[in-house]
């Protein structure tokens, strides 16, 4: 298996705390860890994180990861993209195109097995999957599925059902999700001027590809995505320490 963490964005975090988004601790322990650990019961022969060039320069974070994976792959992103399929994309050198790929986001925590939830799509022959949380705020992505949960289409900030993603994406061939990606951004199919993951489903839809759907309650869904929500996360850390 392929795992993909997507820690290049920018920092939400105001720049006078003096560390990237990935090294802010909750409870003594860096999120980069938070994530790599509950990536850790997949037992991936592959992890790839993707940072920020300037943040592995500035705070070694390639070191960082290598102390907890030895063998980890970093990717540096140079400059910025065009949203976090463009950085995935970035990636295609180092994913084995043909067995599994996982996507998560280094800016969000989902507190779930996450061995438990690609069992679960396996079962069921899925060429792909992704975890959802009940929501209608427009900052998430989207996902409206059939009367049999199957996914029939996707959008990123319009709520086109109850059903908002929690940065989990796992696709059966990591080259499934790259002809996907490439297929979206050929149709322009961008919002605000970047490319997002979720929308990469539109393009399997087109396939008749089976995505499925793995529901969690939303109080294990945890984005850190702005300080409030850093403040939030913190501060219910530190009432229910893990």
């Amino acid at each position: 298996m392929n795992i993909l963490i997507l820690a290049a964005g920018r920092n939400p975090v105001p720049e006078e705390e003096g560390y990237p988004l990935c090294l802010v601790e909750f409870d003594s322990v860096p999120l980069i860890q938070r994530v790599t650990t509950a990536c850790g019961s997949l037992n991936p022969k592959n992890l790839i994180v993707a940072f920020r060039e300037e943040d592995v320069r500035g705070y070694h974070l390639d070191s960082v990861v290598t102390l907890l994976w030895p063998d980890a792959n970093i990717l540096n992103v140079r400059g910025g993209t065009k949203g976090a399929a463009c950085t995935a994309l970035l990636a295609v050198g180092m994913i084995n195109i043909n067995e599994e790929l996982l996507i998560v986001n280094g800016n969000e925590m989902l507190d779930a097995d996450f061995s438990e939830i690609v069992e679960g799509f396996r079962r069921r022959n899925l060429d792909a999957g992704v975890v959802v949380f009940h929501s209608i705020h427009p900052r998430y992505s989207y996902v409206r599925v059939d009367e049999n949960e199957f996914v029939v289409e996707a959008a990123e900030k319009r709520p086109i059902s109850t059903n908002a993603t929690a940065g989990f994406y796992w696709f059966a061939r990591g080259g499934e999700f790259v002809q996907a990606a490439q297929g979206m951004i050929r149709k322009d199919a961008c919002v605000n001027d970047n490319f997002y993951i979720c929308p990469t489903f539109n393009e399997l839809v087109l396939e008749h590809k089976r995505i499925g759907i793995h529901r969690v309650d939303g109080a294990l869904y945890h984005p850190l995505k702005t300080s409030r929500q850093v403040e939030l996360f913190e501060s219910s850390s530190d009432r229910n320490p893990s």
